[in-house]
């Protein structure tokens, strides 16, 4: 099984120079969920990587991709984001986990 790439300029190539061939650089919205649903029909991918932001713009139409979705930081950096499992324990206990 493959590996499946969406992300900006720069991790598209970091990407392809590690050696993977089912990159696809996209700048803007349309050509990510174009690029998405591409590798998802591909039998051959077994999951797909997508940068934080990419993924953050088009999270409603990814959310019922039946592909494992990891996220990455792009360059740059990690998005800070809340938790929601945290969120919800500390809403429930009073208690923030780390």
């Amino acid at each position: 099984m493959k590996v499946g790439v969406v992300g900006d300029r720069e991790t598209a190539i970091g990407f392809r120079l590690a050696g993977l061939t089912d990159v696809y650089e996209v700048k803007n919205d349309e050509e990510a969920v174009k690029a998405i649903n591409e590798l998802a029909n591909n039998e051959n991918i077994a999951f797909i990587i997508i940068t934080e932001r990419i993924a953050e713009s088009i999270k409603d139409k990814i959310k019922n991709i039946d592909k494992v979705i990891v996220e990455i930081p792009d360059k740059h950096g990690k998005l800070d984001r809340i938790d929601p499992v945290k969120e919800l324990i500390r809403k429930a206990i009073g208690v923030s986990m780390k």
